[in-house]
């Protein structure tokens, strides 16, 4: 079965030196962002650390995953890999928010990132997700436990196996 991705972005890790750095430059470009997402990528915990590299980035729906009903996140994530795809770093979703720029009003996207890879301080598990309105681009959170579930037409962001 062969799924269908749609590229979403490029990004370059190497742009930036420090998840602070990130921060810097969302705050200077106006992007709103939750407590948990500072939460969670300044918990040192969690070890979120940029890595200099390039990734490229694409879009799939759950539907072309193979699935019609509502399913739970870990299935998804298997069917992510088992397709050659990975999931992607933390540090490379908060960086793709500052270069991800055309964003359709009232859209959210999440990406699939490794589950327990993003804890806040309370020790909830998190996935980022991006999404505009109000004229204005966010980063938010939403559960990432691996028995939350997703609906066919949701659309997450996957890294493709260089």
């Amino acid at each position: 079965m062969k799924i269908n991705l749609k590229k979403f972005v490029t990004i370059n890790t190497a742009d930036y030196k420090s998840i602070n750095h990130c921060f810097k430059e969302m705050k200077m470009k106006k992007i709103i962002y939750s407590d948990w997402i500072e939460d969670i990528y300044k918990n040192k915990k969690n070890n979120i650390k940029i890595q200099k590299k390039k990734y490229d980035l694409f879009r799939v729906k759950i539907s072309s995953l193979g699935f019609k009903k509502p399913t739970k996140l870990r299935k998804i994530y298997n069917k992510i890999e088992k397709h050659g795809l990975e999931l992607v770093r933390p540090e490379v979703a908060l960086i793709a928010r500052l270069k991800f720029k055309k964003q359709k009003v009232g859209e959210w996207i999440r990406f699939a990132t490794p589950l327990k890879s993003m804890i806040d301080t309370d020790g909830i598990p998190h996935l980022p997700k991006l999404g505009q309105g109000l004229g204005k681009l966010f980063l938010e959170t939403y559960w990432s436990y691996p028995h939350a579930i997703f609906h066919p037409h949701n659309d997450f962001i996957v890294a493709k196996k260089k």
